[in-house]
């Protein structure tokens, strides 16, 4: 397979994968326009990078690990959109507790690692812009704790 076929398969499976999360509204409505462009180029990169991996795998092979990134990557960028939902909203029992986790376990699930160390510190560091309602520090520390080694 040459270089142009590799490509040309990347940017289909891309397509495929990527284009149902940037139409789906559940990953932005709590975010401004510049936070949702921020989050979309994270989740863009996490799906083509599976991408790239896959490249030369056959579609039936390549399509269980698109399937995992894709619906990893939907599920976290809506935990980032939901904990940002919560910013200068009396907090519900446990919500953003339940909320953080899972949006953790899907960062878990998309990298196939254990939590790095400072993923405590950014969690408290969101926590902290949580309470003081700065919603971009916030979003801010989201957006590095769900940082993964993709380029």
């Amino acid at each position: 397979m040459d270089n142009e076929a590799s490509e040309e398969i990347v940017r289909t499976r891309l397509r495929h994968w990527f284009a149902p999360i940037v139409d789906e509204p559940s990953w932005r409505s709590n975010l401004v326009d510049a936070q949702a462009e921020q989050l979309l180029n994270w989740g863009m990169a996490q799906v083509e990078q599976t991408a790239v991996h896959s490249q030369r795998l056959p579609d039936e092979d390549a399509n269980p690990l698109l399937e995992k990134g894709s619906t990893a990557v939907r599920l976290i960028m809506a935990g980032v959109n939901d904990l940002i939902g919560t910013i200068g909203k009396e907090p519900e029992f446990d919500l953003v507790d339940d909320t953080m986790t899972r949006l953790l376990k899907n960062l878990r699930w998309l990298t196939n690692q254990p939590l790095r160390p400072d993923n405590l510190r950014r969690v408290s560091q969101f926590n902290q812009a949580r309470e003081t309602e700065d919603r971009e520090a916030a979003f801010q520390h989201l957006l590095a704790l769900i940082q993964t080694d993709a380029p």
